[in-house]
């Protein structure tokens, strides 16, 4: 009997906490500073259930962000890239398909003046990624120069997807991933050492 009022508990606690969250996000592009008076409000909760879950508006963004990177790191994770640099244009897929898994949602969270901070953290764990590749990477000559570039290239990627957020650019993120997956891909092959 214990076992199912926790369930039910958290199921509630659980869908208070998503509602929250929805009305953030629709919120996100009103135009103005969003208060726990408007979420509240959006979501049909009162004060209390929102400070039951947040303490502020900023930590439900924050929330959101650190929630988005934990999935893309565990999707990574799941996939488990060995040799990232052998075939770079899957982990640039594996970015877009995440992405346009829930689009809408991304796009309004990419258009927000917080986007920046989530971006950069989106463009580390693509280059972290890159860098732990155990197949490939010991055979680069220059891992300076590696890391540099995929600097470049993935920073270029991410800036991408912030134009495709905004609708800037008329390029699928399908090709925008090819583009990129074949620059890093050249990159590597011109740097790889005799012995491989």
């Amino acid at each position: 009997m214990e076992e199912v009022k926790k369930k039910k508990t958290y199921r509630n606690f659980k869908r208070s906490e998503d509602a929250i969250i929805r009305a953030y996000v629709e919120l996100i592009n009103s135009g103005k500073k969003i208060t726990v008076t408007d979420i509240v409000s959006r979501a049909d909760l009162n004060r209390s259930t929102f400070y039951a879950h947040f303490k502020t508006v900023d930590e439900v963004g924050e929330k959101i962000q650190s929630d988005i990177i934990n999935e893309l790191l565990g999707s990574f994770n799941e996939h488990d890239y060995r040799n990232l640099l052998d075939n770079p244009h899957s982990a640039m897929m594996h970015v877009a398909e995440f992405l346009k898994r829930d689009e809408k949602m991304y796009k309004t969270l990419l258009n927000t003046n917080k986007s920046n901070q989530f971006l950069r953290k989106m463009r580390d764990i693509i280059i972290d990624q890159f860098m732990s590749d155990r197949v490939v990477l010991p055979n680069i000559k220059d891992k300076d120069g590696l890391e540099t570039n995929l600097r470049m290239f993935i920073g270029g990627y991410v800036s991408v997807i912030q134009d495709w957020a905004l609708g800037d650019i008329s390029i699928s993120l399908d090709k925008c991933s090819k583009i990129m997956g074949d620059s890093i891909k050249l990159f590597v092959e011109k740097n790889m050492s005799e012995n491989k």
